[in-house]
């Protein structure tokens, strides 16, 4: 299979003979092709075959195997393996073999959120690669943000372990009033609505108006900044949306010490570099989402990544 023989292999040995298993990738690899051993064929001739009976309505043994180039006999054995585990179901009505309602088990952990932090991923991990700071990358989940990567393991900067795992909330954290600056105004009403109500908020009616002033400057300046009363203390977060569809799909946040980037810095080495990964990351989904055969122009603004 031409696309297997293309993947990089890494294969490490421990020494007296022992040979070692090794995780797949360094940390911030950015290659998604890139794995530790070579792929098994026959898995990969398994996955070319289910793939070619469901962009088929009925898929005959003749048709895969001008499809593929996989011997009749191996294809009607490859059929026969799908069909015990429930993916490929013979239709002898219309005389062919057909994907069966359960392929949808195969995208249940997949959604549209999580496509969008994918393409995301490469260019927050180029862009701490350039400028060092570590980058965050949330989606919003119920009454939070839940981080779902983080460049940190790359950074020489980074102030914690990780924040994989936190949730940060709507009203002082950078990615929540990010996300409350550009939503759509429904979704504001009802989350400041439940601000009221939340008695860790407390939001005051006085509160309230200075929120909504935060909001617009936020929108007008096109990021937001913790709260500083809250911790860590030592660092700035900036947050802005990641926005696909002209709604927000996803939030960015990147933090820095104090003490090593002033107030009179923060835009031409901050807040530029990240306001350009996010126009080049909204590029990629808005060309993905097009479905175009290539970009008219401007390729090269895509990388990494595309």
């Amino acid at each position: 299979m031409e696309a297997a023989t293309q993947i990089r292999a890494e294969i490490t040995h421990a020494p007296a003979g022992k040979q070692r298993c090794r995780t797949n990738s360094r940390r911030g690899l950015t290659d998604l092709s890139a794995s530790s051993y070579p792929p098994v064929e026959a898995a990969c001739r398994v996955l070319e075959v289910l793939r070619n009976v469901n962009e088929r309505r009925i898929a005959t043994v003749n048709g895969l195997h001008e499809a593929t180039g996989i011997p009749k006999s191996t294809v009607v054995r490859m059929l026969e393996t799908l069909m015990a585990e429930g993916y490929v179901a013979r239709d002898n009505m219309c005389g062919g073999y057909r994907v069966t309602h359960h392929v949808r088990e195969l995208s249940a952990g997949y959604d549209r959120i999580s496509r969008v932090i994918e393409v995301a991923r490469p260019f927050a991990i180029d862009l701490t690669r350039r400028i060092n700071w570590p980058i965050g990358l949330g989606v919003p989940d119920g009454d939070a943000i839940a981080i779902q990567f983080w460049t940190g393991t790359i950074s020489p900067w980074a102030h914690t372990n990780t924040v994989l795992g936190l949730r940060p909330e709507f009203h002082d954290s950078a990615m929540g009033r990010a996300y409350m600056a550009f939503c759509n105004e429904e979704e504001r009403e009802r989350r400041i609505a439940q601000m009221r109500r939340d008695p860790d908020v407390k939001l005051s009616e006085r509160d309230e108006r200075s929120f909504r002033m935060l909001l617009e400057r936020t929108r007008e300046e096109g990021y937001a900044i913790r709260n500083p009363k809250t911790p860590p203390f030592r660092t700035t977060t900036i947050g802005m949306p990641l926005r696909e569809g002209g709604e927000v799909r996803a939030l960015v946040s990147l933090s820095v010490y104090r003490s090593a980037v002033s107030p009179g810095e923060l835009n031409a080495k901050i807040i530029d570099p990240l306001k350009s990964m996010i126009t080049k990351i909204e590029a990629a989904l808005a060309f993905m989402n097009s479905g175009a055969g290539e970009p008219s122009s401007g390729r090269e603004e895509l990388e990494p990544g595309f």
